[in-house]
This record gives structure tokens, sequence and C-alpha cells, in this order.
């Protein structure tokens, strides 16, 4: 189990426990909480989610801003973005200042729309959303056997012989 999402389950059990869950049944904020846990766990994906010109060490930073307790303004966001692509080497073009390959899109045709964070912070969540979902709903499932040994199968806890 990631101890990670440990946390995370526990907080969301109700909801992640129920019949046919998925992550799409949390609220917005949960949602990102989850896209927050992800990335910080998983920080070489930011090579594929972020253009080039954002690199890793700006990644950590746009996906705080992004997901992080307190998400920042779209402009900020999108004020970051184009100063990352305009403070690129000469030699970069379009791609490396713009492409984001996991999210199929140049990110330019989007940063200027007022809702840029909104709109970046959905297709990250949809991007990752089947990996996500397979980490946390398998740890659940270890979850809820381990609180199954632990308790037995009629609630009252199971002692060893010692």
């Amino acid at each position: 189990m990631l101890k990670h999402y440990q946390d995370f389950i526990e907080k969301h059990y109700d909801i992640l426990n129920a019949e046919d869950a998925r992550l799409l049944d949390l609220p917005d904020d949960a949602k990102d909480e989850a896209t927050y846990i992800w990335m910080n766990s998983h920080k070489t994906w930011f090579d594929d989610i972020y253009p080039v010109a954002i690199g890793r060490s700006v990644g950590k930073i746009v996906t705080e801003m992004l997901f992080g307790k307190k998400p920042n303004h779209s402009k900020l966001i999108s004020n970051l973005f184009i100063a990352m692509a305009e403070d690129c080497p000469d030699d970069y073009g379009r791609d490396e200042q713009w492409w984001s390959e996991a999210l199929e899109i140049h990110l330019d045709t989007i940063v200027n729309l007022g809702n840029f964070a909104d709109e970046l912070r959905e297709r990250i969540y949809l991007y990752l959303e089947p990996a996500m979902e397979d980490v946390i709903f398998e740890d659940l499932a270890d979850l809820n056997a381990q609180g199954n040994r632990e308790y037995g199968i009629y609630g009252t806890e199971v002692r060893g012989n010692c």
C-alpha cells in the first residue's frame, strides 16, 4: 500500500468503499488532493505533463499552484507558463515551450483563456485518473482485507495466542 494514499482513503472511505465507486464520485477538492498526492510521489510524470520549458523544479511549483491547499488564480499560472516559455533558450521551438506529451496539446492554445488553471487542472486529472484509480482502489482493497483480518468476520478484535 502506498503510504501516501492511506490517509486519503481513510478520509474519503465512505465514498470510495461504496459499490461501483469511482474517483469521479469525489468532490473536486478531493480529486485535487488525489492528484496532488500522485504528482508529488511521481515527480518524473512532470516531464510528460508539463512542457520542457517548465522542467521538474518549476513543475513542482506549478503542481502546488494547481492542486495545493490554496490553488492560485488562473492569471498567475498563465503568466508563469508564458514567462517560462519566453525564457527558453533561443533554439527551443514551440514544442519545447508549449507541448504537453501527456495531455497531447500545445498549451499556448489555452494559456490565454480566462480559465487556464481550471482547464489545465481538469486535463491533468483526467489523464491521471486511470492510474490513480488503480492504485487507490487496490490500496482500499488491501485496507479492507487488513481490517477483516484484524477484526474478524463479526467485528470483534482477533487476538493471537500470546
